[in-house]
């Protein structure tokens, strides 16, 4: 996850820039180079005028000193930096540049601020729609569990589970490990080394019987029951008791030991069992068949929408063999993605939640969806082949019917579900956004390596087929992509989206784009002329004016100390020597740094005639920069808890966004631990909603929401909740 600002000057749209330096009024034997550099949050002119005189020669820049000084609506001082003049060749103005002044340029011999005129601020705010990356919190723990091991520590082989994923040997598996970050090898994370409360009775049960035990019986604060077996119905019940305490008196870690098992009743030693649970305290009798704890659905109200990107595992699609084109036999079918039926969930397509539980999820709360069609799914135009170095043929796509791909199936699904579902679609009036991957532009993602490889073996091989990636754009000869793999690649992404959006409409039906269907183009905005302006001008070319096929282009929005500057530059914050306010003031003045760069973004879009989107949007944390136990992790982590927070994220929203005319801020996120990858979630426990964190409060706020209304609906025992059928399917009862 790369952390930005809004996106980097594009001078086909707006200029972007804060001021321009220029120093070509001075003779030119002792002409200066000078530097433009703006700093925002500046409160008046004054103030920046003080600014440029208190730099002097001794400013943090890289130049000398301040030559002369600008001030515009939008709070931005922009600074002209200069070397001193030679001795003998001062101007005869004022010294250094330094002059009382209006909001106007400030004009010298030895140097000139130009600023562009700033956009009209809207007369008041407006209001968009705010949504939430999500995840979920089952009941039944045992739905996230991790893969088990033999009772040496190695990995359980294929050949001994079950096609779904169960034991059929004695093992070993963690049911969840929740302590704080860094626990498993300190120093912790977390100053306070907060751990959500896991308190009360736990139930497992199975289908077989085994001797169970703690893997390490001295973890504090877990203790195992007496399991009970009924040899007539080949079940087996156990209580686990969690104390009440903080961390570390009390350890929320549980690795369970399964020995002696028996699949059967009349079954030898040693060959595993079936169909575990492991539900929380509350949730007894046939409440123990409810899929998601109300504390989620509660948690899921305030949000339009819910995105599911990192829970699905959008990032974990890669490689699945070699050879040539490589790429095409790492392509995947509908087949071969996760079931709610999986218990690990051991296949090419297994990487996180099904597309069952999104559904199911999203119908209980009755929220929009947010969904990432994965990099490596199969389509009418993504060819999946064999792999050469078992024989295949890198050029025959082994999907003959394109109705049976991923892609088309996929659509089919969310339009009518399957036997999961009780073959019950999303609910009649939710929308699906669709986004094609997520940060196909992220060098880091296995992803962007893919879609490259899908381009380029495209395009070199067009002579067994066509390609127009590398098509020229007519009347536009400084678009080149001739020879250019990144062009290609820009490209293939977003004609995905268009593809996808194709397919879509077929199952939903002609109109349902920009309506029931919402596809985003979501990419990189550290060059908006590049990876927007002039991709999205080749896909109009090839396929008819954007906005017939795309609802929204996003980029990432994250706001903070840690963030990037209108040229791209990391703006560096010390989080060793800054107290809270100075972390919270941070956060503020990285908010007012976007607003420019929000309107050009929303000016462009409205020229294409399509809506602004954040596919991930909020505070923003530089991941992983910190290191552990340090002053500096300490004040990032305790500042993201501060009261301060809450206003911090209302003025991003309300101010930075909403009021210049952003369409959709999606909240990153809902759910998640405080760490050195940073402090993302909203709140940081399930179970912390009322009156809840001051992220969260925020969000209450934004959208009006009262959490005494919604805890009271959430558990309401007459409500709609998903539960687990004894045929397999899933049903709102």
């Amino acid at each position: 996850l790369l952390l930005l600002s809004l996106l980097s000057p594009v001078t086909v749209v707006i200029s972007s820039s804060l001021g321009t330096c220029d120093t070509t009024t001075e003779p030119a034997t002792v002409r200066r180079n000078c530097t433009s550099h703006g700093q925002g949050n500046i409160t008046s002119a004054a103030a920046c005028a003080a600014l440029c005189c208190a730099t002097g020669n001794t400013n943090p820049y890289s130049n000398d000193g301040c030559v002369a000084w600008s001030y515009n609506d939008w709070h931005q001082c922009g600074l002209c930096m200069a070397p001193a003049m030679p001795p003998g060749s001062e101007p005869a103005t004022s010294k250094n540049g330094c002059h009382d002044g209006g909001k106007t340029a400030t004009n010298c011999s030895s140097g000139v601020v130009t600023l562009p005129p700033p956009p009209p601020l809207p007369p008041a705010p407006q209001t968009g729609k705010l949504g939430g990356e999500a995840s979920v919190e089952y009941v039944n723990y045992a739905r996230s569990l991790r893969a088990p091991n033999y009772l040496n520590g190695t990995a359980v082989a294929d050949q001994d589970l079950s096609p779904e994923g169960w034991p059929n040997v004695d093992c070993e598996i963690c049911i969840f490990d929740a302590r704080p970050v860094g626990a498993w090898a300190p120093p912790i994370d977390d100053p306070e080394q907060r751990q959500v409360d896991y308190s009360g009775v736990w139930t497992l049960s199975m289908t077989g019987n085994a001797t169970i035990s703690l893997s390490d019986p001295a973890i504090k604060g877990v203790t195992m029951g007496t399991p009970i077996y009924d040899p007539f119905s080949n079940y087996l019940e156990c209580n686990i008791t969690f104390a009440t305490g903080k961390y570390p008196e009390v350890v929320n870690l549980l690795v369970l030991k399964f020995e002696n098992t028996r699949l059967n009743s009349d079954s030898g030693l040693n060959t595993g069992f079936r169909d575990l649970m492991v539900t929380k305290p509350g949730y007894y009798g046939e409440k123990r068949l409810q899929m998601f704890t109300d504390d989620w659905a509660q948690a899921m109200q305030p949000f339009d929408h819910l995105r599911w990107m990192g829970t699905t595992g959008t990032n974990s699609y890669s490689w699945l063999c070699g050879g040539e084109n490589a790429a095409g036999c790492s392509v995947i079918s509908w087949s071969d993605r996760a079931t709610p039926s999986m218990a690990f969930g051991r296949c090419a397509g297994c990487h996180g939640l099904s597309w069952e539980e999104v559904l199911l999820a999203a119908n209980e709360v009755n929220k929009d969806i947010w969904i990432n069609v994965p990099v490596t799914a199969s389509a009418p135009t993504v060819c999946r082949t064999n792999s050469t170095t078992t024989g295949g043929d890198p050029f025959k796509c082994l999907d003959t019917d394109p109705t049976q791909t991923y892609e088309y199936q996929m659509a089919m699904f969310f339009k009518y579900g399957n036997n999961y579902t009780n073959n019950k679609g999303l609910n009649p009036g939710l929308n699906i956004y669709i986004e094609h991957s997520n940060e196909v532009w992220n060098f880091g993602f296995p992803q962007y390596v893919l879609n490259k490889a899908m381009a380029q073996w495209e395009v070199q091989n067009a002579s067994k087929g066509s390609s127009n990636l590398n098509k020229p754009v007519a009347g536009r000869p400084d678009i080149n992509c001739t020879d250019n793999v990144e062009c290609w690649t820009h490209r293939r992404h977003a004609r995905r989206v268009y593809e996808i959006s194709q397919t879509f409409e077929k199952v939903f039906g002609p109109g349902s784009i920009g309506t029931t269907i919402r596809p985003v183009y979501a990419s990189w905005t550290i060059s908006l002329q590049e990876y927007f302006n002039n991709t999205l001008t080749w896909l109009a070319q090839e396929y008819g004016p954007v906005n017939k096929y795309i609802y929204a282009i996003a980029p990432a929005q994250y706001f903070g100390p840690e963030a990037q500057d209108a040229q791209g530059n990391m703006q560096k914050f010390n989080y060793s020597t800054a107290t809270i306010p100075d972390v919270i003031n941070a956060f503020h003045a990285g908010a007012d740094a976007n607003v420019e760069l929000t309107y050009t973004f929303v000016q462009f879009a409205k020229s294409i005639g399509v809506k602004t989107a954040g596919y991930e949007s909020g505070p923003g944390y530089a991941v992983g920069a910190l290191k552990p136990g340090s002053k500096a992790l300490n004040t990032l982590i305790e500042a993201s808890r501060d009261p301060g927070m809450k206003d911090v994220i209302e003025y991003d929203v309300r101010e930075t966004c909403w009021r210049h005319g952003w369409d959709i801020y999606n909240y990153f996120a809902i759910e998640g631990a405080v760490s050195r990858y940073g402090c993302w979630g909203a709140t940081e426990s399930w179970s912390d909603l009322n009156p809840g964190p001051p992220k969260l409060q925020a969000i209450y706020e934004l959208t009006g929401t009262k959490p005494t209304e919604t805890e009271a609906w959430a558990r309401d025992t007459q409500r709609r909740r998903t539960r687990a059928h004894r045929n397999g399917t899933f049903l709102l009862l």
